[in-house]
């Protein structure tokens, strides 16, 4: 659909048909040395920004890591290796006969206490309990009730072994399951 130019409220400048577009081919050879100088660009930009974090992060490390202690951390250091190794009634009260030992001599003196047994352990002694055979704890005349179970109508307990364990206090004593052997 064609228009005349009295449609428009400016004149409309027609180009000299013989000017047309650019017949000619894309300069290829420039484009592409204009890419692959910018992917090195980036690459070289990438690989300075990481060094420059690599340095800045080995002398931070270095300064607050590996460096020469600081002075009040060495008198510290100083005082605690001082405490270890000498004798000292301090702030211990002495009427309690309380005096700190060097550190060495307390593990020698710790270690002859083990080795001859007298290590103070502050609990009450007890006996140790020895669990009586479940054999034992069965009457040897009785029998099973009907179907296995114990004359107050429950199974027996039995534990790994197979054998049954001790009815409580005041209970009668199950008898050995059905199964098991007699020696």
């Amino acid at each position: 659909m064609s228009h005349s130019d009295e449609e428009y409220d400016h004149p409309i400048v027609h180009h000299d048909p013989q000017e047309g577009f650019d017949h000619t081919e894309p300069n290829t050879p420039a484009i592409w040395l204009f890419t692959i100088c910018s992917v090195v660009g980036l690459i070289l930009v990438i690989v300075a920004v990481q060094g420059y974090f690599d340095q800045i992060w080995k002398e931070a490390v270095y300064e607050r890591v590996l460096s020469v202690p600081s002075e009040q951390l060495q008198d510290v250091r100083n005082r605690d290796a001082w405490n270890l190794t000498h004798y000292m009634y301090g702030n211990l009260d002495k009427s309690t006969n309380r005096v700190r030992i060097p550190i060495d001599q307390a593990m020698q003196s710790f270690a002859a206490e083990a080795a001859a047994g007298k290590l103070f352990y502050p609990a009450k002694a007890t006996a140790i309990k020895v669990e009586e055979p479940a054999a034992a704890a069965a009457p040897a005349g009785a029998a099973p009730a009907a179907g296995g179970a114990a004359a107050g109508g429950a199974a027996p307990a039995v534990g790994v072994s197979g054998a049954a364990a001790p009815a409580p206090s005041g209970a009668p004593a199950a008898a050995p399951p059905a199964g098991a052997a007699k020696k």
